[in-house]
């Protein structure tokens, strides 16, 4: 199909280019911070939009202008010969990267990229009962898209850090209480922790093992 010129259209290839990538991180976690939502902050370096041409690729002031190697179709014609003849195949035009345009005088700061690489400071919501290994998504909080394309997504992989006291199993944790031989013969009642920084009162019963 891209032999004879059958591939993909326009809009579908355009917007692939300037889509900003998808980023995953790791981030790990307090076993109490599981207890209820809870927002979390980072800071990440990636693709940022360029906040002096506000992702445009131009300088402030100047305009765009359609790429006069294309014509605006973000697309050349290209002749290729093989031992079947000489084929048309159309191809991305390298001149603009497909847009269609370019800008008449590139932004000095991200060179008509309209993005640049900086620090960004993220806030994820981490919901209550999350486990290990489970992916929360962000929208649009990936990279930065070129000249004004959609960013890309954050997806953010949770890691419950090993805690002291308790186990994690599915919803439930598992804690040890140590007691005397007294205590297992004749009954009691110990404190126990619990992860909310409470104790309760648990009845040993007369005769535990």
């Amino acid at each position: 199909g891209e032999m004879f010129g059958f591939g993909g259209g326009r809009g579908r290839k355009v917007k692939d280019l300037k889509r900003g990538k998808d980023i995953e991180v790791d981030l790990e976690i307090a076993l109490e911070d599981i207890l209820r939502g809870k927002e979390k902050e980072f800071s990440l370096h990636k693709y940022n939009t360029c906040t002096r041409c506000q992702g445009l690729g131009a300088e402030p002031g100047t305009k765009t202008k359609e790429c006069f190697s294309c014509r605006g179709t973000g697309q050349v014609q290209q002749i290729r010969k093989t031992v079947f003849g000489s084929f048309t195949q159309s191809a991305v035009c390298p001149e603009c990267g497909g847009e269609g345009y370019k800008p008449e005088k590139p932004c000095n700061v991200c060179r008509g990229e309209g993005r640049i690489k900086s620090e960004e400071k993220i806030k994820v919501f981490i919901p209550a009962g999350v486990d290990s290994n489970q992916v929360i998504k962000v929208e649009k909080s990936g990279e930065a898209g070129r000249k004004s394309g959609r960013s890309g997504d954050l997806y953010v992989r949770i890691y419950i850090k090993k805690h002291p006291v308790f186990q994690r199993k599915g919803d439930d944790l598992y804690t040890s209480a140590p007691i005397t031989l007294t205590q297992a013969a004749l009954g009691d009642e110990v404190e126990v922790p619990t992860l909310d920084f409470t104790k309760i009162l648990l009845t040993i019963p007369a005769g535990t093992e």
